[in-house]
């Protein structure tokens, strides 16, 4: 329960609570269970406070300070948190509909089990951030930076990553159906066994990323540099890998069936076992490649010029008109 004499001064103003905390700074406000609905804590100091289970639906917090603050179970649906300070705070099962985080701190913070439905974290910091199981469905993260965080299981369906720093990020297990991944760096991020059909990955770098497993159905790949990346059993159908550097790519099992793969880089690829049916090769690099087991019939735009550079020409494995 909040302590009336903490809300009796921090409703009195912004000027007079932080001058109180400059005097008493080993003071721990609290305001738990508190109603601070709609109200204007721009600038506030609250540093470490107590707002467990707060309603803050509305509240502006622009600038505010919640460094290593207590917001676990707390309502702040549009709320606006602009450039606030959160890095270390503990938001875990809160409510964060529709709010604002554009260019906030919250590295390190605890947002599990968050609900960021339909967020603004533009440009927000969450470098080493807890987000397993997040819900940020039709989140706006362009910009942000979530190197390292952890991402498991969370929810970013529709997500827009533009530009975002996902390097070693952590996002096993979550579903970015149709997310916006467009210029991202992915390098070394876990996306194993993620959902990501008809995502955006044009012109991302996911070099050395790991790719395994993920359901890439539609999902467009144009220009996207994936060099020594895993994709390994990854479905590709359909997708779009037009002018794609996959160079070393481990594409080992991968259904590529469908697949636009017009002027990609495959040289040195592992394409053991892969199913190639009715894609599109034209002008593709296989110098170097292992296609050995790999179902390269009906490929489409296919020319013996190109397979004679290949690792392994499995002859078996090749149409009819290409079998020495």
């Amino acid at each position: 329960m909040a302590n009336a004499a903490h809300m009796t001064l921090l409703k009195a103003g912004i000027d007079k609570w932080n001058f109180q905390r400059i005097q008493k700074p080993g003071t721990i406000p609290d305001f738990s269970g508190a109603d601070l609905s709609k109200q204007k804590l721009d600038g506030a100091n609250l540093t470490k406070s107590n707002l467990s289970e707060a309603n803050l639906t509305g509240a502006s917090l622009v600038k505010t300070q919640l460094e290593g603050a207590n917001l676990s179970k707390a309502t702040l649906e549009s709320a606006v948190l602009r450039t606030a300070d959160l890095r270390n705070a503990n938001l875990s099962g809160s409510q964060l509909r529709k709010s604002v985080f554009e260019q906030a701190i919250l590295s390190k913070a605890d947002l599990s089990n968050t609900n960021f439905f339909a967020a603004n974290l533009t440009k927000a910091d969450l470098r080493g951030a807890n987000m397993k199981s997040a819900l940020l469905e039709g989140a706006n993260l362009a910009g942000s930076d979530p190197r390292g965080a952890d991402l498991n299981g969370a929810n970013l369906k529709g997500a827009n990553l533009t530009g975002a720093n996902l390097q070693k990020a952590d996002l096993r297990g979550s579903s970015m159906v149709s997310a916006i991944i467009e210029s991202t760096n992915a390098r070394g991020a876990d996306f194993s066994g993620v959902d990501l059909t008809g995502a955006n990955l044009s012109k991302a770098t996911g070099e050395t990323t790991n790719f395994s497993g993920c359901n890439l159905t539609n999902a467009n790949l144009s220009g996207a540099d994936l060099r020594q990346a895993n994709l390994s059993g990854a479905t590709l159908a359909g997708a779009d890998l037009t002018g794609a550097n996959l160079d070393s790519a481990n594409l080992a099992g991968a259904n590529l069936k469908g697949a636009n793969l017009s002027k990609a880089d495959m040289r040195a690829a592992n394409l053991t076992g892969a199913d190639l049916t009715d894609a599109n090769v034209e002008k593709v690099n296989f110098s170097g490649t292992d296609i050995s087991g790999a179902n390269l019939f009906t490929v489409k735009n296919l020319v013996a010029e190109q397979i004679v550079r290949v690792k392994k020409d499995d002859a078996t494995q090749l149409p009819i008109e290409f079998t020495f």
